[in-house]
């Protein structure tokens, strides 16, 4: 499954271990992702300030990294923070989605 966020970044998550989920990252942009941060989402769809994790190092472009999140899969809103400065937002479940890939390009539909 493929999820357009912001500057045309596309997500898809990493199946859950136990009590952690884990997210590939792809840095396919020609910026530095330099946070990804994970936040679960209520029935209605709203985010529960309760960071779940994720990883604060840079990641420069052509790089992949393994972002950790505390809990069992579900639905979340994950944070990307650009070493521009910029954010990039989207909603995904972590149950059905295995990598996160952050493009310059704009999503094709599937």
């Amino acid at each position: 499954m493929k999820i357009l966020i912001a500057l045309a970044a596309t997500l898809i998550a990493v199946p859950a271990m136990a009590q952690e989920t884990t997210v590939e990252v792809v840095n396919q942009s020609s910026l530095t992702v330099s946070a990804i941060s994970g936040f679960p989402l209520d029935e209605a769809g709203d985010f529960i300030e309760d960071n779940l994790g994720g990883f604060f190092d840079d990641l420069l472009p052509g790089q992949t990294r393994i972002a950790r999140f505390s809990g069992r899969c579900g639905p979340m809103l994950a944070v990307v923070m650009l070493g521009n400065g910029g954010e990039l937002r989207t909603n995904l479940d972590t149950c059905k989605d295995h990598t996160i890939v952050v493009s310059d390009q704009p999503a094709k539909a599937e």
